[in-house]
């Protein structure tokens, strides 16, 4: 009977260890989904308009989701490598500054034509929002990647609690 509590214990550590190596990228996979929606959101609202700009609310979809894939494997494999998500809010951050730029030249209509006038305000702090979620997530990512992150801390203390 203790080898089989033994056996059960030490599938119990393991999971919480998984657990904990998957937490670390919490943030990431939260941020991806809100991005995706907005995105989703966007491109819904894009479908009636001509132009090769009704495309990009896509592309960042195809990315959100390319991001999402490689953040769910991450339960499987603790690689901190993770070029997706690199690469990914790279282009999120590019397109956002892109999207900045052409309302700063005024072609709000052209980008969001279901915003009135006044609904300009609100896209261009949505959009800084965005940058600034982006490069924090490109934080993160680096974090992680250096084994700098808080949840690395804590992962390794639990670990050692272990032994």
């Amino acid at each position: 009977m203790t080898h089989q509590g033994t056996k059960y214990d030490q599938g119990r550590k393991e999971l919480s260890i998984n657990s904990m190596y998957f937490n670390r990228y919490l943030l990431i996979r939260y941020l991806t989904a809100g991005f995706f929606f907005v995105n989703l959101y966007w491109a819904v609202l894009m479908v009636n308009t001509t132009g090769f700009i009704k495309w990009l609310p896509v592309l960042l979809l195809i990315v959100n989701g390319a991001i999402a894939v490689e953040q769910v494997g991450k339960y499987w494999y603790r690689s901190h490598d993770t070029p997706v998500t690199k690469w990914g809010y790279w282009i999120q951050f590019l397109a956002n500054i892109g999207i900045l730029m052409g309302l700063a030249t005024g072609q709000a209509t052209t980008l969001f034509p279901f915003f009135a006038t006044k609904g300009v305000s609100y896209a261009v702090i949505a959009t800084i929002i965005g940058l600034l979620f982006s490069l924090l997530i490109e934080r993160r990512v680096w974090l992680i990647a250096h084994d700098r992150d808080t949840y690395y801390q804590r992962i390794q203390a639990f670990v050692s609690s272990l032994n």
